[in-house]
């Protein structure tokens, strides 16, 4: 019984890196463009919802503006925190990468929770049986005795 539990152990802990593998290279390939998108059409609400990482003691001024060198329809955002004693700092590239984790953490983690509830589960399936007492080689042989 030892060495079945271990060895469902061991299928539960190499199906949560494959689980996880395969989550890692999903996410990393299509969080980029679904953060792309979602900065480019909503960056008020997105960066919004990272004002409180980026700036936690302060309000975040939120600015997007078209510099003439920029051609027609591009424009760039520019975020900067705003203290309590009036001083600004800058936490554009700050709010960027927060909001790039969230969309990575937004495509891994529907990905990697559920493949490793069921990576763990599935191998518990082979537990279930027990083992059922063979019948010995001499108990079949009948009473010879008689």
């Amino acid at each position: 019984m030892k060495s079945r539990f271990t060895g469902v152990l061991i299928g539960q802990i190499i199906g949560i890196v494959i689980v996880c593998m395969i989550s890692t290279f999903i996410a990393l390939v299509s969080f980029g463009g679904i953060a792309g998108v979602g900065m480019a059409t909503q960056s008020e609400e997105v960066f919004g919802l990272v004002a409180p990482l980026s700036c936690p003691h302060g309000t975040m001024n939120y600015e997007e503006y078209s510099a003439s060198y920029n051609r027609p329809g591009e424009k760039n955002i520019y975020m900067e925190c705003v203290a309590a004693d009036g001083t600004t700092t800058d936490v554009t590239l700050q709010s960027i990468g927060y909001a790039l984790l969230g969309f990575y953490l937004a495509c891994f983690l529907p990905l990697c929770i559920p493949g490793g509830a069921a990576a763990i589960v599935i191998p518990l399936f082979f537990l279930r049986g027990g083992k059922k007492k063979e019948p010995h080689a001499l108990d079949s042989l009948g009473d010879s005795s008689l």
